[in-house]
């Protein structure tokens, strides 16, 4: 009978790769092809049943963060609320012949939305990564490439810009920022909280007009 070991590397011996199965959309007029969870579960469920090989995958942790994003377009200012959600997950490999031929691995990953679908981006990311490096599968997403960025840069498509976040201002006793502090950082291209304090604004400006001043 073959140890959890010996029927890892001989699923490793027979699956290499796994090849770009879902289409991530942008925006409107971009997009690219990606090897999601789905990918990576379909490509070794079978392999697995038929050797022995139990998954059981777990959220080890989940932090979750919320926070309001301002943008001015056109002359329209719009609020949005997004969620960031940071998370630990594990997947235990057993020995379906021997519950005590087990191991574990762990991965970490994190996910944007701005409705109900960040932990399960967060939770499906980190899972697939533990199924790609545990059975060294050939992912072919070329993650570690910059080509996107440096190829979107030079159409004028992709500008990124140093923008500040503030989240997670506490309330209580502390004085609101006043509406000519909250138009100042939205012409500086910051981004606050509605609940932002008139200290952390004035930090915020004050900090902004230094970088512009170097």
């Amino acid at each position: 009978m073959k140890n959890l070991f010996q029927r890892i590397n001989e699923i490793q011996r027979k699956v290499k790769s796994v090849h770009k199965g879902s289409t991530v959309k942008i925006n409107d007029k971009s997009s690219y092809s990606a090897v999601s969870h789905d990918d990576v579960t379909s490509l070794l469920h079978d392999p697995c049943a038929e050797i022995g090989i139990v998954a059981m995958p777990r959220m080890e942790s989940c932090e979750l963060e919320i926070f309001e994003t301002t943008k001015i377009y056109q002359g329209q200012t719009t609020v949005s609320k997004n969620y960031l959600v940071k998370v630990w997950a594990s997947v235990t490999f057993i020995n379906s012949d021997d519950r005590s031929d087990q191991f574990q691995t762990q991965c970490f990953a994190y996910a944007i939305d701005s409705g109900d679908k960040a932990t399960g981006k967060a939770y499906s990311m980190a899972i697939k990564y533990c199924y790609l490096k545990t059975f060294m599968l050939e992912s072919l997403d070329d993650e570690e490439s910059r080509d996107w960025e440096n190829n979107c840069s030079q159409k004028n498509e992709y500008q990124p810009q140093k923008q500040t976040l503030v989240k997670n201002v506490p309330h209580g006793t502390s004085v609101p920022a006043s509406d000519a502090q909250k138009n100042a950082l939205t012409k500086m291209g910051i981004y606050y909280s509605n609940d932002i304090t008139k200290s952390e604004a004035s930090k915020l400006i004050e900090q902004a007009n230094k970088n512009k001043g170097n």
